[in-house]
Order: structure tokens, then C-alpha cells, then sequence
């Protein structure tokens, strides 16, 4: 009796700790960019036109998404090979500059042009929801930043 009630206590406990950690998992970016354009959907109170132009807009971002990491990721992987070396070659650094300056330069150039789509999407009174929506936004990031978090 006492072996089945150990047995039962440490079967509940794996069910406990496997259900706990199956909620935990990462979310994929499509798993997210999903939950950010449904928040914005509910938050703002968008008509389905709007809606199907907010979807197409997260798709046409995440489909720029892997050629993004995979920059990342090579500009990584050259800063390992310059570490490993007796030196640094400056040319190398200024390539790796350039090209990150200018890879930075596209993506911001497409998020605004992007956020301009956005505001013209929207109704006066969703503008207006939505620009409250950013306020509460900065002051959580800088309540976040006084508490000295990076």
C-alpha cells in the first residue's frame, strides 16, 4: 500500500513537472508575430480588411525573417574567425560594417515604410488608440530601464 501511494505521489509529480514544462516551450516567431497582430486586432478593434492587410504584412516579414538570422548569423560567425586570429584585419572589420550598416539601413527602411501602411490602415480614433498603446509601451520599457534591468 505505501509502495502505490509513492508510486502514485511520483507519477503525479512527472505528469506536474512534463505538463509544466510542455507550457514553457519557446515560441516559434510565427507563434509570436500571431499574438502580436491578434493583440493589435483586439486592442484596436480592426474590420477584417484591416485585418487581412495586417496578416500580410506579418507574412511578408516573416518571409524576410530567415535571409535576416541567416545574416546574422554569417556576421557572427566572421566576428568568431576574426577573434580566433593573431590579429584583426581592419579591412575585414570595415567590410562587416558596411555590410551590417547597410543591411540595417534596408530593415529600417522597410519597418517604416511599413509603419506608414499601418497608420493609413487605420481610423483617426485607431490612430489615436494606438499611439496611447505606444505611450504605455515607452513608459514599460523605461519603468524597466530604472530598475536597471539591460
Amino acid at each position: 500500500m505505501k509502495n502505490r501511494t509513492i508510486q502514485n505521489i511520483v507519477s503525479l509529480l512527472v505528469v506536474l513537472v512534463l505538463s509544466t514544462a510542455a507550457g514553457c516551450y519557446r515560441k516559434t516567431p510565427e507563434q509570436r508575430a500571431e499574438r502580436i497582430v491578434n493583440g493589435i486586432t483586439e486592442k484596436l478593434d480592426l474590420d477584417e480588411a484591416q485585418k487581412s492587410k495586417l496578416n500580410s504584412m506579418k507574412e511578408e516579414f516573416l518571409a524576410k525573417a530567415p535571409a535576416m538570422k541567416k545574416a546574422r548569423e554569417e556576421t557572427f560567425d566572421e566576428m568568431i574567425g576574426l577573434m580566433r586570429g593573431p590579429s584583426i584585419d581592419q579591412g575585414r572589420i570595415d567590410e562587416l560594417i558596411r555590410k551590417n550598416r547597410a543591411q540595417a539601413d534596408d530593415l529600417i527602411g522597410y519597418l517604416f515604410n511599413n509603419f506608414a501602411e499601418f497608420h493609413a490602415l487605420l481610423t483617426p480614433e485607431q490612430r489615436e488608440k494606438a499611439a496611447r498603446e505606444m505611450e504605455r509601451w515607452r513608459e514599460h520599457y523605461q519603468e524597466y530601464k530604472r530598475e536597471g534591468k539591460p
